[in-house]
């Protein structure tokens, strides 16, 4: 097992440039700690400190009712794929932790999670699209998913307020947002209507799916981005920074979209439900801000990402740690979770809770779009091609060149990875 492990992870290569989705931006310092022997003793890898505080209580309800302890091992996300790729080639990572969507099938395909046959837990009751990211091309499930984001559309309610114009809503069309933009920009005093930012979750990524594109095609297999409805779909995003109404590329650089909303500089931005807990815990977003569906394109869609626990294949705590898994996946557990309002269960009928927890806005939105939601890619070296993406992307922003050839630069290079 060792030197399988040792041989196939090197393969892995993952760039740490992927976004935290689903509360990977709260993470907390730590060690991680070596895969434990005693049965009575489960290790747990993972990034998010207040996910780790919000489920707290539930380990220890785990070791009265089982005997078994859960020991929390957290690493901050810049370094938690590297420790934890050094503690698998090592055969001494956590019993049981989290990984994601763009990351699951490398470890799934180089034999380091463990297949979780016969687990119980209502997977009947968790999107499809979720547990089939984490299935294997044998058919087998190596990771429950435990929660999910969604993107939706941050305004300030105030700007429109005083511009005189409706909030957004499921009405609105590109066209919609485009004019609205322009409406809200002020840029003699540093305003403009969208933050822009040249990166692909929740950038464009979105208007790629929106506009019928896809950025890999043929089952993971090809690069999509020479196809006609990826460049469309990043050339409106883009578009925005070409009619002055978007983010300069010096100022979306320099600062987050979040800093932007909650300075008033800009009165629209694309973003993740677990920025949720970030901007309304702010007095001033929880005053001038709230969320909207995104805007339609051609179809109706939005990126979206779920976190999944597993357990390392090489664990001496398979049983222990399954019972953990199942314990954490309950609809009590994930009650308990989303009552703490960071992160969305991804249980159905557990995520009311979430809901409540920031009463008076309009979250809702992030739940419904699961109907639509297409999670991000994972397919073998798509990690890989998407990191290749941001430094042509970047040229096409600061207009070096035109967002046709970054895209075609981009499947140029993507295929040769995609084809190994």
């Amino acid at each position: 097992m060792k030197k399988k492990l040792v041989r196939t992870f090197s393969l892995l290569g993952l760039s740490t440039m992927l976004l935290a989705a689903c509360g990977g931006g709260t993470a907390s310092s730590g060690d991680e700690g070596s895969m434990s022997d005693k049965k009575d003793v489960v290790t747990y890898a993972l990034w998010d400190k207040e996910y780790a505080a919000a489920i707290q209580g539930i380990a220890d309800s785990f070791k009265e009712e089982t005997g078994i302890e859960v020991k929390f091992e957290i690493t901050p996300w810049a370094q938690y794929w590297t420790k934890l790729e050094t503690a698998v080639t090592g055969n001494n990572a956590s019993d049981v932790f989290n990984v994601n969507i763009p990351r699951a099938i490398d470890y799934i395909e180089n034999g380091i999670l463990e297949p979780l046959d016969g687990i119980n837990v209502e997977l009947d009751k968790i999107p499809s699209q979720y547990l089939e990211s984490y299935t294997g091309a044998d058919g087998k499930l190596y990771g429950i998913p435990k929660d999910f984001d969604t993107n939706a559309l941050f305004y300030n309610k105030t700007m429109f307020d005083e511009a005189g114009i409706a909030y957004p809503d499921d009405t609105w069309t590109w066209d919609t947002w485009r004019d609205v933009a322009k409406q809200l920009t002020n840029t003699d005093e540093g305003i403009y209507g969208m933050a822009i930012p040249p990166t692909w979750q929740g950038g464009y990524y979105e208007t790629i799916y929106q506009n019928g594109g896809s950025p890999f095609i043929e089952n993971g297999t090809k690069s999509g981005f020479d196809q006609p409805e990826v460049i469309e779909g990043i050339e409106y995003w883009y578009g925005f920074v070409e009619d002055g109404s978007g983010t300069p590329i010096e100022l979306i650089t320099n600062t987050n979209s979040n800093e932007l909303l909650l300075s008033g500089k800009v009165a629209m931005a694309v973003d993740g439900s677990y920025q949720v807990p970030v901007l309304f815990k702010e007095d001033f977003g929880n005053e001038h801000i709230d969320v909207a569906p995104l805007p339609k394109g051609k179809e109706r869609a939005t990126t979206s990402n779920s976190l999944a626990n597993v357990i390392f294949s090489g664990s001496k705590n398979k049983e222990s740690a399954k019972k953990w898994i199942e314990y954490l996946s309950s609809e009590e557990s994930m009650k308990h979770v989303a009552e703490a309002g960071g992160i969305i269960p991804v249980l159905e009928g557990t995520q009311e809770a979430w809901v409540a927890a920031h009463p008076d806005k309009n979250i809702q939105v992030f739940i419904d779009a699961v109907d639509y939601a297409v999670p991000l890619p994972g397919y073998k070296n798509s990690s890989a091609a998407i990191a290749i993406e941001q430094d042509l992307i970047n040229q096409a922003w600061t207009g070096e060149i035109t967002v046709e050839e970054a895209s075609k630069l981009i499947a140029e290079k993507a295929n040769a990875l995609l084809q190994k």
